[in-house]
């Protein structure tokens, strides 16, 4: 019986057989939904459509999609009837937390009637293996890099191996190389990497040593998205507002070291108007 062992958690589940993995997925991925077009922070992403997978193998505390990643929301498609949701997409997909549903993803795949554009949306946590897999299709990598501590990690993600996971997974990613073309006068990113980082109350350093790793193991001139947006989900930790100094300090410190590509958020970007309803 074969057994899932593809994110770092390694729980061993028996999905095939039916099993549910700690990630909260079973054999055929389960959409919580379609938004079509989506408009990213990111421009150089252009237009997309967004697919948000149920279920998380991170489950950050925090989670500002919490009612999929934790809730149950969604319904499971089948391996054709997900081919089905790729071939029916407009432009690039964007699929939303991808991770426990690679085999599913990959199982799709050569089911669909036309190629296809692919933006992988990840929390950083991803094994190697996981990544080179899911290089055989994506066009761009948009991966969180979230802890550079592992305290941190371990209170508000209960997994404190995040740091090197992430690492180590970027550096995969990192084998993709950016290419850039032009659409409609934007300069869109057509391959490549984008690097997230969201900025937590309480937690400049942790944000600082996050931006100082970036610098140092891919450049300033790798694609840095810093985002404002934290807004507490009344479920879990932090609780509190992300203060505008907090931002500011770290904002200032990625343009102290030199980025050169990359995207700032308007402070007043902390609302819910970027959580969408499921």
């Amino acid at each position: 019986m074969k057994r899932c062992y593809d994110c770092p958690r390694g729980c061993g589940a028996a999905r095939d057989d039916g099993a549910v993995g700690i990630c909260g997925g079973a054999k055929h991925a389960r959409i919580a939904k379609i938004i079509d077009p989506f408009e990213y922070e990111e421009p150089c992403l252009g237009s997309v459509t967004a697919v948000f997978f149920g279920g998380c193998s991170l489950g950050c505390s925090y989670c500002q999609n919490h009612k999929i990643s934790r809730g149950g929301a969604g319904e499971e498609y089948s391996d054709d009837a997900l081919a089905k949701v790729f071939d029916g997409a407009r432009g690039a997909i964007d699929l939303v937390t991808p991770s426990h549903y690679l085999s599913a993803i990959e199982r799709a795949l050569p089911l669909c009637k036309r190629d296809n554009s692919f933006i992988y949306n990840t929390s950083g946590y991803d094994t190697v293996d996981a990544v080179r897999r899911a290089s055989a299709f994506t066009d761009v990598f948009l991966t969180d890099y979230k802890y550079a501590d592992s305290d941190i990690a371990h209170r508000l993600s209960r997994a404190s191996d995040y740091p090197q996971i992430a690492v180590n997974a970027i550096e995969q990613m990192r084998k993709t190389c950016d290419e850039w073309t032009e659409h409609g006068g934007k300069r869109i990113l057509k391959r490549g990497l984008i690097i997230r980082h969201l900025v937590l109350p309480d937690c400049v350093q942790n944000s600082i040593a996050v931006i100082d790793d970036i610098a140092r193991r891919w450049g300033t001139d790798v694609v840095l998205s810093l985002m404002s947006q934290f807004t507490p989900n009344g479920v879990g930790e932090p609780s509190v507002r992300l203060r505008k100094i907090e931002y500011k300090v770290v904002a200032e410190h990625a343009v102290k070291l030199g980025f050169k590509t990359g995207y700032f958020q308007e402070f007043c970007s902390a609302s819910s108007a970027y959580t969408p309803e499921f």
